[in-house]
Order: structure tokens, then C-alpha cells, then sequence
């Protein structure tokens, strides 16, 4: 009985991982999680990845007609413990693949008394990758954004939870 539960176990794991992915450009690379590349205006950070923890999604927020994004480095550093923040259009009203409109961009560091230390400007797009009633995926591509501390460059996959 023990062998035959391994054989019908061994059969649906290599089915399984024959499967290809569709020609989606949207399909989620598991293995191409959002991070974030660091490029400091000093020497001590220099091309330093980090990826993000804390993440959020909330379906509304306090402007009305907006969804919410919030997540945090996993930072522990004035140079790489960071904020990034921004509101969309309402989430419910936006498909799989759509672009993000993205509003009242932040990026910030949480631990710094710098005032340059944040900007709310921005390049690069943000799309909805996977949608769900309790999360969505965002695909970052080639999101930067600058400050005081360095330039910063935001690529991959990002699995958020969906709270209301």
C-alpha cells in the first residue's frame, strides 16, 4: 500500500511540473519576486537587493474611489529600511493585466530624519498581474525612483493580501 501511494504521488509530481506556462506576459515568475536594487550616493550600500515584507492591499482607502498599496523593506538600516506607498484606482474596477494609475506615490526611509530622504516622483509602471477576493499580484517593472540616499529600482513579482 506504501509503495503504491508513493508511485500515484511520484506520477502527479512529475505531471505537474511538466506543465508550461502560457504566452501571457503577465504569467507570474515565482522565481522573479519583487526586490529592490540599491544604488547609494555613497559607497556603503552600493548595489545592495532587498525585498519587501509588511505588504498591503486595501481596497478602499481615504480618497474616495482609491485603492491603497503599502509595503516595507526588510531592511534594518537608515540606508535600506524603507516605505513605499501609493494609491490606484479602485481595485474592484480594474482587470488582470491593466496598468496601475498610480496616485499619491511615496517612497520614504522609515528611520531617517532626513527630509530628502522621500520623494514622490516616479518612473517605470506597476501592473495587476493576479487578482483574487483575498489578494492580488502586482508586477513591478522598472519602477525607480530617487532621493537623497540613492536611486532605487523595482523589479518582479509581489504577492499582496486584500483587506477591505
Amino acid at each position: 500500500m506504501l509503495s503504491l501511494a508513493t508511485a500515484i504521488l511520484l506520477a502527479l509530481a512529475t505531471v505537474s511540473c511538466d506543465k508550461q506556462a502560457p504566452d501571457n506576459p503577465l504569467t507570474i515568475d515565482w522565481h522573479r519576486l519583487a526586490q529592490t536594487t540599491i544604488t547609494t550616493k555613497g559607497d556603503a550600500y552600493d548595489d545592495t537587493v532587498t525585498s519587501f515584507t509588511n505588504v498591503q492591499a486595501k481596497k478602499s482607502s481615504e480618497v474616495e474611489g482609491q485603492s491603497w498599496f503599502i509595503a516595507f523593506s526588510t531592511g534594518k538600516t537608515v540606508y535600506d529600511a524603507f516605505v513605499l506607498s501609493f494609491h490606484f484606482d479602485d481595485i474592484d474596477k480594474l482587470k488582470v493585466g491593466d496598468t496601475l494609475p498610480i496616485r499619491h506615490f511615496l517612497f520614504s526611509f522609515v528611520f531617517s530624519n532626513d527630509s530628502e530622504a522621500s520623494t514622490c516622483a516616479y518612473e517605470g509602471s506597476v501592473s495587476l498581474a493576479e487578482k483574487a477576493d483575498d489578494h492580488i499580484v502586482l508586477h513591478f517593472q522598472n519602477l525607480r525612483f530617487s532621493c537623497s540616499f540613492g536611486d532605487y529600482l523595482t523589479n518582479g513579482f509581489l504577492y499582496c493580501p486584500l483587506v477591505p
